[in-house]
């Protein structure tokens, strides 16, 4: 499997971006220890790993609102990640890109049939 290459800007706004997201997603809802990390390096296929640029575990909707939005509007790719455990790949990292922890997110609260 070929991943793309890291966008070393991304890479380099590292500390920034984490700050803004710590901003977003107060307390323990950021991740960017190298160490708490590597629980994200891959999903239920663990053949190809790659650590996150950052983990964010956000606690409400608006919280992930915010980040997406963010995230956005500075060019900073997203990959949402579940529970992690697919066996396909589809919730594999990349080194400049924020995982998105949506796995708390795992109830029905309103549907909007409009």
């Amino acid at each position: 499997m070929h991943m793309p290459e890291p966008d070393a800007g991304i890479i380099q706004r590292r500390r920034q971006i984490i700050d803004a997201l710590r901003a977003i997603v107060p307390g323990e809802g950021v991740i960017a220890d190298e160490d708490e990390l590597r629980a994200y390096e891959c999903d239920g296929l663990s053949a190809y790993r790659t650590l996150p640029l950052i983990v964010v575990l956000p606690q409400s909707t608006e919280q992930v609102s915010k980040v997406l939005k963010y995230c956005h509007d500075e060019g900073v790719k997203i990959v949402p990640r579940g529970a992690g455990t697919s066996l396909s790949g589809g919730a594999l990292p990349l080194a400049d890109a924020v995982t998105l922890g949506l796995g708390k997110f795992n109830r029905i609260l309103d549907i909007d049939y409009a």
